[in-house]
């Protein structure tokens, strides 16, 4: 059942990812001239992204049912959520990931934007878990 609530975990931060990511492009979408050669490259980005997103919360629920089940069964704590905090080491290769692909994308590129917002948010997420863990080793 851990796999479960772990998977459940890490398809939620990637939909959280996506999302932002979509908010941000459609802003540039926005902005851009309609002779622009890069308004249809942003449309075709957010449709991917949209893709991934439909994909992804359909993945969810169907892995919050199996972790409903198991709480219901007592396989897991029913007072537990997804918002428990990820490993250290899980978070600094997500964000090493997100650097390295921001580095190889072109630059001012959505896709170099998108990697750069996740790389951020893996960042705040590192530095929050950091935290943490000093605020309970000084317990």
């Amino acid at each position: 059942m851990v796999d479960a609530t772990a998977e459940l975990r890490a398809t939620s931060d990637l939909l959280l990812l996506d999302l932002e990511a979509l908010g941000q492009l459609e802003e540039q979408k926005r902005s851009t001239p309609h002779g622009d050669e890069k308004l249809v490259e942003l449309a075709s980005r957010i449709e991917e992204i949209a893709q991934r997103v439909l994909h992804g919360s359909r993945r969810q629920r169907e892995l919050t049912e199996t972790v409903t089940e198991a709480a219901q069964a007592g396989a897991v704590a029913q007072t537990g959520t997804i918002d428990a905090m990820r490993s250290v080491s899980a978070i600094l290769s997500d964000w090493r990931e997100a650097e390295r692909v921001a580095g190889q994308a072109a630059p001012g590129s959505s896709e170099r934007r998108e990697a750069e917002a996740m790389a951020d948010r893996f960042r705040e997420e590192y530095r929050r878990a950091f935290d943490a863990a000093r605020r309970a080793g000084d317990r």
